[in-house]
């Protein structure tokens, strides 16, 4: 309710671990229907878990639930590195093939495994993809856009340290360009030391029109015409 009334009338609902599969899209059927999207994957701390009963219980849900609206996140981490990186890359491509023959969009979560990420991207030749939480730098981002690729940005795009990013979303094209919350992480700059939440992305919002030097109405429209297209809406 709270998002509705600040203006946020869909919403993508990721589900990164196989444990949460089902509860994320049985909360996305239990909601208004062409209101929410699931996106199913396992993230790359969890890649251990990607065995081959539940890469056949991932297509069986894309092919039965249209309420799915993307495989994400998937990747590689190696700042944490909670997984060996060949467990990593083994999940990524694993998901990215699956991603392919069932024509969907795939959600990226990168953090410090950028010529990794865009190599693997490269070798497996998906189109659909959507850089989650977008925090790389001027030269990584023209890698992405290059290749076609959208940049989702969140709300660290608000924090006053962050002047790079900033003048990395005002020259994104608009056709590859998405908000996003990553909730509960990294709360817009307002809402700071709380819990992230949907109806908060209004302030990442107001930002990038800011910087973008164009109306929140524009900004709004021009995300949202994104996200009903990669998502499946």
């Amino acid at each position: 309710m709270r998002a509705h009334n600040a203006g946020v009338d869909k919403q993508v609902v990721v589900g990164c671990a196989p444990q949460d599969f089902m509860s994320t899209i049985e909360f996305v059927k239990s909601h208004l229907k062409g209101k929410f999207k699931a996106v199913i994957g396992v993230h790359p701390h969890e890649a251990n878990l990607l065995t081959r009963d539940v890469m056949m219980q991932m297509e069986q849900l894309l092919e039965q639930n249209p309420e799915v609206g993307a495989i994400g996140e998937i990747g590689l981490d190696y700042f944490r590195a909670i997984q060996p990186k060949d467990v990593q890359e083994k999940a990524f491509r694993l998901q990215l093939r699956l991603a392919k023959k069932m024509n969907f969009a795939v959600v990226i979560h990168v953090r410090d495994a950028w010529d990794d990420v865009l190599r693997i991207l490269d070798d497996e030749k998906n189109r659909a993809v959507v850089m989650h939480c977008f925090s790389g730098n001027d030269v990584q981002a023209k890698e992405c856009l290059a290749r076609g690729y959208l940049l989702a940005f969140g709300g660290i795009l608000t924090y006053p340290k962050n002047e790079s990013l900033r003048n990395v979303a005002a020259s994104v094209p608009n056709d590859l360009i998405l908000l996003e919350t990553d909730s509960p992480y990294l709360p817009p700059q307002p809402y700071r030391g709380k819990r992230n939440e949907p109806a908060f992305m209004v302030e990442t919002a107001k930002t990038l029109a800011a910087v973008r030097r164009v109306s929140l109405s524009e900004i709004a429209q021009v995300t949202s015409r994104n996200s009903l297209r990669i998502f499946r809406f």
